[in-house]
């Protein structure tokens, strides 16, 4: 009875290193080669400084309140940044449309902001779409506010 207990343990000992020495190369055998890694792409910012506009504190108030806020936008696309920089009026012109809509109460709100900013980024790339620039999707997929001064 001993040996054969002896004889069971001395086996099972035997074929766990054998598992060990011949599994992991059966393994690296059927793994496919390691996928190539990504080049990581160039970030690119186009600026959008000096918008300053006169607001109302509170709806139906008079604007007597003011916000200055300056804007960058990310892309992945260098073409872009040109596009961008030749119908900055534009983009411009219609940021102000957009914050002229909002209080300086509501823009101190911090979803109120991501909403604009959401805004912001979406008029950025509608007006190089209109304009023929943004032919292969959304040329932007960012933007941030890089300055925010709201004056009561």
């Amino acid at each position: 009875m001993a040996g054969m207990l002896i004889s069971g343990v001395a086996l099972g000992a035997g074929g766990t290193l054998a598992v060990i020495h011949l599994l992991p190369h059966a393994a690296a055998a059927t793994l496919s080669p390691a996928p190539a890694v990504a080049k990581a792409q160039p970030i690119f910012f186009s600026d959008l400084p000096g918008i300053v506009v006169s607001v109302p504190p509170a709806p139906g108030a008079p604007p007597t309140s003011y916000v200055d806020i300056d804007m960058q936008f990310a892309t992945y696309d260098d073409k872009a940044l040109n596009d961008f920089a030749t119908l900055t009026p534009i983009i411009k012109a219609e940021i102000i449309s957009l914050l002229m809509n909002q209080t300086s109460g509501t823009l101190q709100d911090a979803a109120v902001r991501a909403q604009v900013i959401a805004s912001c980024l979406q008029i950025a790339n509608n007006v190089l779409k209109q304009n023929g620039m943004a032919n292969n999707g959304p040329p932007f997929n960012a933007a941030y506010i890089t300055n925010l001064v709201i004056q009561d």
